[in-house]
């Protein structure tokens, strides 16, 4: 069996370059291994880490550190800028000036989406047996690359597979196998109407909410297009 520490960073590398991840730490996160999320969190945002998915910057940089790491053992690219500090988990200039980021995400991001965030939400009990007519809404559907890892349920696939990654509130805790594992989760993106139905094989620390699913690149071209990047959704177990 892998140890849990392996399954804890192959997740990290496979988060969803859409959804920036929270200021507190989601269900799961390792103290024990990890730095502390918020120290993560505040680097993160000040890197622009979410414009930098699939790129070398991204994995050098963007991913959080061991506990018993400094940042003083990344290459000097991946350190907070000079003129920010972290404030709550979040960089703060300390010049007054505003933070910039890019007019434009690179072109293998899709562009930020314009739907106003979600008001919190509260899903139906994942434990147990459930019926498709538990329907959850008020989450988000994105999609993340497979990159040859392996998810938190321990199995690798590939992008063109039909899987998904369910937010910790739901999963568990990370780097452990869940419940939800290899269940089945019919998705509907409520802008079209179009449906598809995937299994469970990964966590997402960093999705919008607990009813925000982040999807395999092939279950997401099923019902919208990549260049949108996030759609609004409900979903609900398949019994």
């Amino acid at each position: 069996m892998i140890p849990s520490l392996v399954f804890v960073l192959f997740t990290a590398s496979a988060v969803s370059a859409r959804v920036v991840p929270r200021a507190t730490p989601p269900a799961g996160w390792d103290t024990a291994y990890l730095e502390p999320y918020d120290t993560y969190h505040c680097r993160y945002l000040a890197l622009q880490c979410e414009y930098q998915h699939n790129t070398d910057f991204f994995t050098s940089c963007c991913h959080p550190l061991l506990a018993t790491q400094s940042i003083d053992s990344r290459p000097a690219e991946c350190q907070l800028p000079a003129d920010t500090t972290c404030v709550d988990g979040s960089p703060s200039p300390t010049s007054g000036t505003p933070t910039q980021t890019p007019s434009q995400a690179p072109v293998n991001v899709a562009p930020a989406p314009t739907t106003p965030p979600a008001p919190a939400a509260t899903p139906a009990a994942s434990s147990g047996s459930s019926t498709s007519s538990s329907v959850n809404t008020g989450g988000f559907a994105t999609y993340f690359y497979q990159n040859g890892v392996a998810g938190a349920c321990g199995t690798v696939h590939q992008d063109t597979d039909y899987i998904c990654a369910m937010d910790q509130a739901l999963y568990g805790t990370s780097g452990n196998a869940s419940p939800l594992c290899g269940k089945q989760v019919q998705i509907t993106n409520l802008s079209n109407g179009k449906q598809v139905t995937v299994t469970v094989a990964d966590d997402c620390p960093t999705c919008s909410n607990a009813n925000s699913i982040d999807l395999s690149v092939a279950a997401f071209e099923a019902i919208s297009d990549l260049s949108v990047g996030e759609v609004s959704i409900s979903w609900a177990y398949v019994s």
